[in-house]
């Protein structure tokens, strides 16, 4: 806990007690979130959910953005192993590779329903090694088999990538929860077709022609 609160200056609960009362805290806020939105969200309203008094709460979190920005952080943390497992599979298809991906992303989004609420709020900082980190991992995969793929190509193809999953990640949060499937369909077929003419071999020779 103390990792996320450090750095932007809040108290830091040294007992045990005291990090059992943020991590409620961060819970409520979760759960307030999910429910309401970031607009609506109150610091009393997650006090409330949490079972603790207000002066608790800004002991911890002086504001709605402190406490927010707190769980961007634990997000990242988490973020930061999406696609650790993923390797290619023998005779796997680009659009089975695609659909892979997309699943972890969508399921790390439903796992997390109060990322949603936050999506679409403005973020005040750039989180760049969790971006060079999942770009690196996601050429990684890309390359994985595909020799004719070069290490400068992998990496600007899952730069594209991560911008289009990035679109799709704020649009999912817009969407109500009966359309988001079909939004995540649409995106397969996006990236399917602008990966199929890289990492098919036989496409990637007639662009070289071309």
């Amino acid at each position: 806990m103390s990792s996320h609160l450090a750095p932007l200056g809040r108290r830091v609960p040294q007992q045990q007690r005291g990090r059992e009362r943020v991590a409620a805290l961060l819970d409520a806020a979760e759960q307030v979130l999910a429910e309401t939105g970031y607009d609506a969200a109150t610091m009393s309203a997650i006090a409330a959910r949490a079972g603790a008094s207000i002066g608790s709460l800004y002991q911890f979190f002086p504001s709605k953005d402190s406490i927010t920005d707190c769980l961007r952080d634990k997000y990242c943390d988490e973020l930061r192993g999406l696609w650790v497992d993923s390797e290619e599979k023998a005779g796997e298809s680009i659009e089975e590779l695609v659909k892979r991906l997309l699943d972890e992303v969508v399921l790390f989004l439903d796992d997390r329903p109060a990322l949603l609420a936050l999506l679409t709020e403005p973020c005040k900082t750039k989180n760049t090694s969790l971006q060079d980190l999942l770009r690196e991992r996601l050429a990684r995969i890309l390359r994985g088999g595909r020799e004719h793929l070069s290490k400068t190509r992998a990496h600007f193809l899952a730069s594209v990538v991560l911008q289009v999953m990035k679109g799709m990640n704020e649009l999912y949060a817009e969407f109500e929860s009966g359309k988001r499937k079909a939004l995540v369909k649409e995106y397969e077929r996006l990236l399917t077709s602008y990966l199929a003419a890289e990492l098919e071999p036989e496409a990637a020779v007639r662009r070289k022609k071309s």
